[in-house]
């Protein structure tokens, strides 16, 4: 009788304990969408950033344009850390860099031209895959079309003032 009663206390237990974890996953689960919102808000709020940033590069010329741009980039890439989209970050730190060393204006549009393709890459690898988003976190189509306006605004200012 003794051992009827606890086996039965045991299989309350069992299913209480496989309840608690679908519930949790469920939860779990939820949290996944509001987390690449998130993501797209910050690549959003970043880019919005730089092309402000970009606004005041307006003035400069030559490498001192280019280090203006290059200032933009790094500050983007410092503003998406907080998602963890290091292959972006990696990629408009690149940029900046290249920039820096720039000494002509095709050598800065070649930086930022690559740029531009490695995120555009990005963009089409997110584009095709079901739901339009990645399995890293931060990546969504939204946040990296922002990051692509801004470096299309970038060529389109080392074009006219390079």
């Amino acid at each position: 009788m003794t051992t009827l009663i606890l086996g039965a206390r045991l299989g309350l237990r069992r299913k209480g304990v496989r309840m608690l974890a679908l519930v949790m996953l469920a939860m779990l689960g939820a949290l996944v969408p509001d987390r690449d919102a998130s993501a797209s808000a910050v690549l959003n709020a970043a880019a919005a950033t730089a092309t402000s940033g970009l606004s005041g590069c307006n003035t400069s010329q030559g490498k001192a344009l280019y280090n203006c741009v290059a200032d933009v980039l790094e500050r983007m890439a410092n503003d998406v850390n907080s998602v963890r989209v290091g292959e972006t970050q990696r990629t408009l730190l690149t940029a900046a860099s290249q920039l820096r060393a720039a000494s002509s204006k095709a050598q800065a549009l070649s930086a930022i031209t690559q740029c531009q393709a490695a995120i555009a890459g990005a963009l089409r690898q997110v584009k095709a895959t079901p739901g339009g988003k990645m399995m890293v976190p931060g990546w969504g189509d939204e946040g990296l079309a922002s990051i692509v306006g801004v470096l299309a605004k970038a060529a389109r200012l080392i074009q006219a003032k390079g």
